[in-house]
């Protein structure tokens, strides 16, 4: 009898924990931003014509125009880690 107790408690357990981690792994996603790796809009379009660039320039709106900052931030690359192991050794000077 006891061990017919220990069973239904283990299972009640169970259902009890999958069910919690079921409704915390379902509102962990429901919160996160949905993020779509379409290219913009704007690349879909067709580049314009010169003359009509040329319009567009000239326009004196656009000349009274001040540049604020630019538009990317510039990537830095730096050497990060250690030399790969792996790669043979090479000397700067050819051993005679």
């Amino acid at each position: 009898m006891k061990i017919k107790k220990d069973y239904i408690l283990f299972l009640f357990l169970l259902v009890i924990i999958i069910f919690t981690a079921y409704i915390l792994i379902s509102s962990g996603q429901s919160s996160e931003p949905n993020v779509v790796d379409a290219p913009p809009a704007y690349l879909s379009e067709p580049i314009p014509p010169l003359d009509e660039l040329r319009v567009i320039i000239n326009n004196p709106k656009f000349q009274e125009m001040k540049y604020i900052k630019s538009f990317f931030d510039p990537v830095l690359v730096e050497k990060k880690g250690r030399v790969n192991p792996f790669m043979p050794f090479v000397s700067d000077k050819e051993e005679q």
